[in-house]
């Protein structure tokens, strides 16, 4: 039997996109299927349209605010490469060992033609899951499997497209790419709203592939022990928010508990100096799930940080990473994630004091039998996408 190719974005040094990517090959292991993550290092390599025309575009719908962050960063890791830069090597070589540990990777195509020729040696790819259909990710045409043949079975496993609305124009092009994938479910809610916005088709939601196993199931890549001594706040914010962090700093001095975070992750945050007692640079995604195991209490801005603290039934914090009016804003990922385990009341925000978040209860009675159901339909998809 052809093996199944993976198309994930496992090469990006982030904790959820590398950890639900291994979730991802995890699923085929169980189901005992042959595959590869497909290799991977920039996908607007294998772009056929105009790059300059793709850029434009990129420039009209970024985050300003976060690009320049982003600039920022490496701008600082230039200035002090015996610091800021030496950390940000160790986090990335945590990424990598992990990458070249955990991933069983195809071999490598360096252009478009590459990869068409090579797509004929799978029975199917699936595409999953993360943002993969954000605006961005449209345009090179890596994420929506354009380089695949009409006749290879394609699957979109709990991919997101992130943002509330399609820019005008992407309509056709995201209605054309759809329409080519013969199985298609979702993360979100609102994501299976606007493909039937654009297609008329009727999509599923299915879980995240790191929600598909228990926290016990994700023992096996991490320590047992914790990384580091005493109790602690496990902090762990990609926005840049000073007020988030400011209300984070109260509830230390309310609870007397020191303050572990992971700092500077897709941009340079000027809140971000001096504010953790211990800023641990040298964690991996194994590590990452180690520091949120242990914590008395989590706050975060991130999906998947919001995931394992419900996997590991943590007390949490979830804060907003963007405005509401933010054009690139994902806060829905995490609302329709809080909707789904009903823990709604997770959700805060700068304008609560620390009393009233020490208060909120944390309830997870009937989480696990809502997981559960939902493991056993996601699956029934892919068992059917697979091997219809």
């Amino acid at each position: 039997m052809k093996p199944i190719g993976l198309v994930t974005c496992y090469f990006h040094h982030n904790y959820g996109s590398m950890l639900q990517a291994y979730a991802t090959e995890m699923i085929m292991q169980q189901m005992k299927l042959p595959y590869q993550t497909i290799a991977c290092k920039a996908p607007i390599q294998y772009m056929e349209e105009n790059k300059l025309l793709y850029i434009a575009k990129k420039l009209l719908i970024a985050d300003w605010k976060m690009k320049l962050g982003k600039i920022k960063k490496e701008k600082y890791k230039r200035k002090f490469p015996d610091t800021f830069g030496k950390n940000s090597d160790i986090r990335d070589a945590c990424f990598e060992k992990f990458a070249q540990t955990h991933f069983h990777i195809s071999p490598y195509c360096k252009n478009r033609a590459e990869l068409t020729a090579m797509a004929s040696n799978y029975s199917a790819f699936i595409v999953g899951s993360d943002q993969l259909w954000r605006t961005d990710s449209v345009e090179h045409g890596y994420y929506t499997l354009e380089w695949v043949p009409d006749n290879i079975r394609k699957i979109a496993y709990s991919t997101s497209i992130g943002v509330k609305e399609v820019p005008w124009f992407q309509v056709e092009k995201n209605k054309r790419f759809m329409n080519r994938f013969q199985f298609m479910a979702l993360r979100e809610q609102s994501a299976c709203d606007l493909v039937y916005k654009l297609t008329g088709r009727k999509v599923q939601v299915v879980l995240d592939p790191t929600l598909l196993f228990t926290g016990e199931e994700w023992m096996h890549i991490q320590e047992k022990r914790p990384l580091t001594f005493g109790k602690y706040i496990f902090c762990y914010l990609l926005g840049n928010n000073p007020d988030q962090r400011a209300l984070i700093k109260k509830l230390q001095k309310e609870t007397g508990l020191k303050i572990v975070a992971l700092q500077h992750l897709d941009e340079y945050i000027p809140s971000d100096e001096g504010f953790a007692d211990e800023a641990p640079y040298n964690v991996g995604p194994a590590e990452f799930l180690n520091y949120i195991r242990n914590a008395e209490y989590i706050c975060t801005d991130s999906f998947h940080c919001s995931v394992f603290s419900i996997l590991y039934k943590k007390k949490f914090f979830t804060f907003s990473r963007f405005a509401e009016t933010a054009k690139q804003s994902t806060n829905t990922r995490i609302d329709n994630l809080l909707n789904l385990t009903g823990l709604t009341i997770r959700r805060v925000n700068t304008r609560m004091n620390v009393d009233e978040l020490l208060n909120l209860p944390c309830n997870f009675t009937g989480v696990d039998e809502k997981l559960d159901k939902l493991r056993k339909s996601s699956i029934d998809y892919l068992t059917k996408a697979l091997k219809e």
